[in-house]
């Protein structure tokens, strides 16, 4: 059962790396295609809001494939994209490759946590759902590091082709250990899906919370590098501070001894707590270290525990929950994006924070309105 959810948390691993490489790798693969590096971020904002368009229909029109087989296909696919990125020619290449991998994205996400579920019955779903996202964690720690640390020393592009090798010995880790896990097709209508009020909810509850960690996470290096002048050396070992202390909060989201929706709580209460105590940090810089350490905690309790929260609201409906799941989270990325950039140089970081505090506060008032009326049964 272990070996499984390892192979889940392999692929979890590099499908993360993937979606957020060209971030550490900006300006290289900038300069390697001779585009400029607001293009370059395309491949990433671009990305998040085309995934949050297609999971629910993708999830949907994949519905019957046998998981095996679809896990299989989309390990291939981004180890694939990623060695054909490591030879793109050109920016446009680049980018349709790209949105090649976006339109597999959302499934896998969607049919993760379903799958870590029914690999490990006898687990709580929140313990199964963090063993499988251990692999997110991990990649935010080390993986991302450790790949930009390459691409920048030996060139972006081993960088990718390294990206793409691990997702090819993942695929054969899953051939031969995942057991057959038969899908049975049924008529799903998307617009029935969206009429399903705790859908809807899931979808908005995700989105609020992630806009608010997003809206000042993207910026954490022009933030920390103005409130607490951190130097180019510092940057790095604060990143992994942050990453390292993401993988103690997805070991400690699996083991909290309550509800989903409190642990999205407490998570909501800590990013407001987070973003406050880095705006101390401008007063006493050693706080940074204390502010990245909890942050970090609360940024991987937050999506164990929306992730585990839609499984919990919506449980005969396991990948319908998790792909409006997904299409929050993404919609979310984009929005913070946005908002923290408009907000970053309107009113600069202080501003960014509150921006960031008042948004988690938002959220916290959607988690209180969950709908009475529960999923339907069909999925």
């Amino acid at each position: 059962m272990m070996a499984r959810i390892l192979v889940l948390s392999f692929g979890a691993f590099v499908w993360q790396v993937t979606e957020i490489l060209p971030i550490g790798l900006l300006t290289d693969i900038a300069h390697g295609l001779n585009v400029s590096e607001a293009q370059v971020g395309l491949l990433v904002t671009g990305y998040a809001w085309l995934v949050a368009l297609t999971a629910i229909p993708l999830t949907i029109l994949t519905s019957g494939i046998d998981r095996r087989f679809l896990v299989a296909l989309l390990l291939a696919l981004v180890g694939a994209v990623n060695l054909l990125s490591a030879m793109a020619p050109n920016y446009a290449v680049m980018a349709l490759l790209r949105v090649v991998l976006a339109l597999g994205h959302g499934i896998f996400w969607s049919i993760i946590s379903g799958l870590a579920v029914r690999l490990a019955p006898e687990l709580p779903i929140a313990r199964a759902t963090a063993l499988a996202f251990t692999g997110v964690a991990v990649a935010f720690a080390g993986g991302i590091p450790l790949a930009s640390a390459i691409g920048h020393w030996v060139g972006w592009r081993a960088a990718f082709s390294l990206s793409g090798a691990l997702g090819v010995a993942v695929l054969a880790a899953a051939l031969v250990l995942l057991p057959p896990l038969p899908s049975a097709r049924r008529h799903i209508d998307i617009r029935h899906l969206i009429r399903q009020p705790t859908l809807r909810y899931i979808a908005l509850l995700t989105a609020c919370a992630v806009t608010a960690h997003f809206a000042a996470y993207t910026y954490v290096v022009p933030l920390l590098q103005s409130l607490v002048s951190a130097t180019s050396a510092q940057i790095p070992l604060m990143l992994l501070v942050f990453g390292g202390a993401g993988i103690l909060g997805n070991w400690l989201g699996g083991r909290l001894p309550f509800s989903a929706g409190r642990s999205v709580g407490l998570a909501l209460v800590g990013l407001v707590a987070s973003l406050g105590l880095l705006m101390l940090s401008s007063q006493l810089h050693a706080l940074a270290w204390v502010d990245l350490t909890l942050w970090g905690v609360i940024a991987a309790l937050m999506n164990l525990g929306l992730q585990s929260y839609a499984l919990e609201l919506a449980p005969s409906q396991h990948e319908a929950a998790s792909s409006f799941c997904v299409t929050g989270f993404n919609a979310g990325i984009g929005t913070g994006a946005l908002v923290g950039g408009l907000t970053l140089s309107s009113g600069g970081a202080f501003a960014v924070l509150a921006c960031g505090g008042m948004l988690a506060c938002v959220a916290l008032v959607v988690l209180q309105r969950k709908p009475l009326q529960k999923a339907a049964t069909s999925s």
